[in-house]
Formats: structure tokens, sequence, C-alpha cells
């Protein structure tokens, strides 16, 4: 049966699934409550950091490449579930929880969790003056679409071994951070920076011929939980093909980037792969420009790469400073000659 709200609820779900992009969808998943129900302010916090996505900063979010890190995580307040029963309760039951008034003209808590299809992911936080059972109803409706969206976009994005995003995600990813960047640059605008690294496991194939490919998964695994682990996250993590992964930062500096990416290096050479051992890895590093082609930036992420392979493996190497030291020459690919990895 239709009523007064249906079209301005199928407007609201069209939105909802406007950008394919998680972030983009958490934001749009609040904005477009704050428009069904009556609310004083509504968040969403993930259960592994409980950084908190407000109203305040949904644009901010809806970066299309990730996490706006502007922000110091320092100056977010830490909140911990131990410190709020209300979050244990939800967690534990898998259900709404909701506040009870100390004072007769307190507001409300409604606390929803936020599911995939095993757990708990996060929560959302509704602060309203009246328990309004429509609203938590819609409320719950709409966390259930937003979970089932998420599940398909993961599917669709996401590298079915590591978890990391895949080759095609890798594709469009890029491609609209070039074209940020040119906007940025025609409006003479600050804009973000960005680098990109392309990370190669040393001796891959000496792995796969001598433990096998069960156990070289085992090995991509353990990698791909180094780079969770160690890059920042709002970075996006990449793997694009076999032993191939891509990172790429945002909002950082030269010494920041290498200071980032040495750490990495360590991370990877200091681990204990089950019944492998050690493993190394070599990354070439170059900056991302307004006016570069995808398989240019590839190209010289590659010569780096290369570049580390031929000198001993196991190192970190950035395009533009082995050009002014020399190293390598700056030759201009030909976009229609490049090979992507």
């Amino acid at each position: 049966m239709i009523n007064d709200d249906t079209p301005k609820l199928l407007r609201s779900l069209a939105k909802l699934i406007e950008k394919p992009e998680i972030k983009a969808l958490q934001c749009s998943l609040i904005q477009t409550l704050q428009q069904l129900i009556a609310a004083e302010s509504i968040e969403l916090f993930d259960i592994r950091s409980l950084k908190q996505i407000g109203a305040e900063n949904a644009e901010d979010f809806l970066i299309p490449v990730g996490y706006d890190d502007t922000v110091d995580d320092d100056d977010l307040p830490p909140i911990l579930l131990k410190d709020d029963p209300l979050f244990v309760q939800c967690l534990e039951t898998k259900n709404m929880a909701v506040s009870t008034r100390v004072n007769p003209g307190d507001s409300l808590r409604f606390i929803h969790p936020v599911q995939n299809m095993k757990a708990v992911t996060g929560f959302l936080v509704i602060k309203a003056r009246e328990h309004i059972e429509r609203d938590q109803e819609l409320a719950n409706i709409l966390l259930g679409f937003f979970r089932n969206y998420v599940s398909l976009l993961n599917d669709n994005q996401r590298d079915h071994l590591t978890g990391l995003l895949n080759r095609k995600c890798f594709d469009d990813k890029i491609m609209k951070i070039i074209l940020s960047l040119s906007a940025a640059n025609k409006r003479n605008a600050d804009k973000a920076q960005y680098c990109l690294a392309v990370l190669d496991i040393d001796h891959f194939k000496r792995v796969n011929d001598t433990y096998g490919h069960l156990m070289g998964d085992e090995v991509l695994l353990h990698f791909s939980q180094c780079m969770n682990e160690t890059f920042r996250e709002y970075d996006l993590l990449f793997r694009v093909g076999g032993e191939e992964f891509v990172v790429v930062l945002r909002n950082v500096e030269t010494e920041q980037a290498k200071t980032v990416m040495e750490r990495f290096r360590r991370a990877v050479e200091t681990r204990y792969f089950p019944q492998v051992g050690q493993i190394t890895t070599s990354i070439g590093v170059t900056f991302i420009h307004p006016n570069d082609l995808p398989g240019t930036i590839i190209d010289r992420a590659d010569q780096a790469l290369y570049y580390c392979k031929e000198n001993g493996r196991n190192r970190v190497a950035f395009y533009e400073q082995l050009i002014d030291e020399g190293k390598l020459q700056n030759k201009a690919a030909e976009s229609g000659d490049i090979d992507l990895f």
C-alpha cells in the first residue's frame, strides 16, 4: 500500500545508492535518515576504531578516494565499548539498545547494530527527544538495505583472497584521483597530494615452487594483513595481481611517504611467515600529478621498483629521487605502449 511517505522514501533509497563506495554510502545513510526521521543527531561508529562519522563532517567523507585525513586521530575523543553499557548491550544482543531518561527533559539514545553477514561491525547512534517506533523501524530497515548493498560492493570491489581492493577498483579510483587533482588545479585551490607505491614480494615464485601454491596464498594473506596493520585507515590498499600490490597515500610529503614505506618494508622483513620464514618486499614509489595518465603513473612506479630489484631487493625507491640523482632517465612513456603490470 502506498502512503504519502512512499515517494519520499523511494527518492531517499535512490540517493542512498547513488555513489557505489562504502564511505560515501555511510554518509548517504546519515543524510537520508536526517530527512526521514525526527532526530537531534545521527552518527555512525566503526567498531574497530569507533571513529565517528557525523553530519558535520559528512561532506569530507564523500571524498571518492577514502577518508579525509585532515583531522588528527588525537583530536577525536576516545570512546571505548567498555565505557558505555549501551554499546555492550547492542553488541551482545545484536538488537537496538535504548537509553533510559534520568531526568524528564533528557533526550534518548537509540543504538542500532551495523552488521555484515557474520558479525556486528559498527553502530548507528540516533539521539531524539521521543521514542517514535516508526522512526526506529525505518532506521532498522535502511540498515538492512545498507548491509546488503555493502556486501554487494565488497564482492565487486574486493580481492577474494586478501580482502584488499581489487584491480577493477584500482582503475576506477586512480582515474578519480587524477580528475580530482585536475579540478583542484583549475580552481587554483588547495589540493591533496597523493603518492602511489607498487609493492612486490621478493622471490615469490621461489615460494610457490618450494612450498606450493597453497602456502603461496598463505604468504599473500599474511602480506595483506601486514599492509592493513601498517598503513593508515584511509590509505587505499590494492592487490592488482599475483604478488603485486599497490598503495595510494593521501596528503603526504616526500619525507613522510619515505617514513611510511620504510616502516612497511621493515614490518615485512621482521614478520614471521609460517613455514616460509622471512619474506622481503621491494617498493617503487611515485607522486601523482594532475595531468598524468594511469599508465604513466604505473610506469614510473614500476621503473623505481625495477631499480630496487636490480640493486639488491628489499628496499624502497622513489622515482623522482632516482631521476634527480641520475640513476634513471626521465623518459615520457606513450600511454598506448604501457602494459599495466
